[in-house]
C-alpha cells in the first residue's frame, strides 16, 4: 500500500465550495465567514457535511489518515451518523468508519476487493470537524479523474437542520445525498441545524456561488420572520442569478405537531411566509421561481418516517429525495432548454 496525501494527490472534491481557499480545512463556508456570520453558523459550517472526494481506481484497498478536531454528539444521530465516513464504490454504499478519537488515526474502508476500476466517493461527517491528511491505495494503483455529473455545477441546497442532514444515520444518507446518486448532480450542502434564518451574510455568500439550481428548505428555523426577509433573499439570489431556477420547500411535517400548538403555529408560519414569498415574485414576473410542499415530501401520513419527532430518519430522508427528484428533473430540463447557455 501507498500512501497518496490529499488534497494535491489528483482527487476530486465536491461539496465544499470555497475549498480551495480553505484547504487543508473541510469548512462549508470561506474562512474569511468567521468573522461575518453569527457564530453558530460558522461553528455548524466546519463540520463537512455534503462534502465528497472522489476519484477512479484500481485499488483494491482503501484506507484513510485523518486529524480529528473535536466531537459533537446529537441525541438523535449515532456516532457513525454525527462523525462517520461513508464510501461509496460505482454508487453502492460499501462501508463506513467512524472518528475513535480526537488526534491523527489511520483507518480502513475495504481490502480484497477485485482489481477493476471503480468509481469511489467519501462522503465526509454531517457533525465533526476533522481534517484528512491521505488515502491508503494499492502500490500499483493509481488515482484517476471520476466520471463527470451531468450538470457542470452543483445545486446548492441552504436550509437548516433537515437540509444538513440531522437524523440521518450515515453521512450518504441525507436527501440530498441520495437525490445526488438518483439523479447523478453534483450538490452543496448549506443546512445549519436551527439556523436557516436567510439572514443577510448568509444571502451575499449564496448569491456569489455557482449553481444549476438553488433549493432553500429553511424549515422550522426561519421562525417568526415576516415573509419580506424570504423575499429579500430571493430577490437577492435572483439579481445575482437571473437564469438559474430557485426551488422554495415549504417545511416538511414533524409529529410533534401532532401534540405541540405552539409548534405547530410556528410550522404553519413558515409555511406560509414561502407561500407569500414566492407569490411576489410570480407577481413580479419571475416564472423560474418554485413552490415545492414539504407536506407532499414528508407529510402525516409518513409519521414512521421520523426519529425524535422533528428530523427524519434515512427511511424519511429517502423519501424525501424519491418524490423530490422529479421537480429537481422538471426544473434543470426546463432552464436548459430556456438559457441553453444560462
Amino acid at each position: 500500500m501507498k500512501w497518496v496525501a490529499f488534497p494535491e494527490g489528483g482527487f476530486e472534491v465536491r461539496g465544499l465550495a470555497w475549498f480551495d481557499e480553505n484547504a487543508p480545512e473541510l469548512w462549508r463556508l470561506p474562512g474569511r465567514a468567521a468573522t461575518l456570520v453569527r457564530e453558530p453558523v460558522w461553528n455548524l459550517a466546519r463540520y463537512p457535511a455534503g462534502g465528497r472526494i472522489r476519484f477512479r481506481s484500481s485499488t483494491t484497498a482503501l484506507d484513510i489518515r485523518t486529524v480529528n478536531t473535536e466531537f459533537y454528539t446529537r441525541t438523535n444521530m449515532s456516532a457513525i451518523g454525527t462523525r462517520g465516513l461513508d464510501v461509496y464504490v460505482d454508487g453502492q454504499y460499501w462501508n463506513s468508519v467512524c472518528a475513535r478519537d480526537t488526534g491523527e488515526q489511520e483507518q480502513i474502508f475495504f481490502e480484497g476487493a477485485e482489481g477493476e476500476e471503480k468509481e469511489i466517493t467519501i462522503y465526509l461527517p454531517l457533525y465533526h470537524e476533522m481534517q484528512v491528511l491521505a488515502l491508503g491505495i494499492d502500490e500499483e494503483a493509481d488515482v484517476e479523474t471520476p466520471v463527470s455529473f451531468e450538470r457542470d455545477r452543483p445545486v446548492v441546497f441552504y436550509g437548516s437542520s433537515v437540509a444538513q442532514g440531522a437524523g440521518a444515520c450515515r453521512s450518504g444518507m441525507t436527501y440530498e445525498a441520495i437525490l445526488g446518486r438518483m439523479l447523478n448532480l453534483d450538490f452543496v450542502d448549506l443546512g445549519f441545524g436551527g439556523n436557516g434564518r436567510a439572514e443577510p451574510e448568509m444571502v451575499e455568500l449564496i448569491s456569489g456561488m455557482e449553481a444549476c439550481c438553488f433549493v432553500f428548505d429553511l424549515g422550522k428555523s426561519y421562525g417568526h420572520q415576516p415573509a419580506s426577509v424570504y423575499t429579500r433573499m430571493l430577490e437577492a439570489v435572483r439579481e445575482a442569478h437571473p437564469n438559474v431556477p430557485l426551488v422554495c420547500m415549504t417545511p416538511i411535517f414533524s409529529t410533534r405537531e401532532f401534540f405541540d400548538q405552539k409548534y405547530r403555529e410556528i410550522s404553519l408560519h413558515t409555511r406560509q411566509v414561502v407561500i407569500e414569498a414566492v407569490g411576489e415574485r410570480h407577481c413580479a414576473g419571475d416564472d423560474g421561481v418554485y413552490l415545492v410542499d414539504g407536506l407532499d415530501l414528508l407529510g402525516a401520513e409518513d409519521a414512521d418516517g421520523f426519529g425524535e419527532g422533528v428530523h427524519p430518519t434515512d427511511y424519511g430522508f429517502r423519501l424525501i429525495a424519491e418524490r423530490l427528484a422529479p421537480m429537481v428533473r422538471r426544473v434543470l430540463d426546463h432552464s436548459k432548454k430556456s438559457y441553453p447557455n444560462g
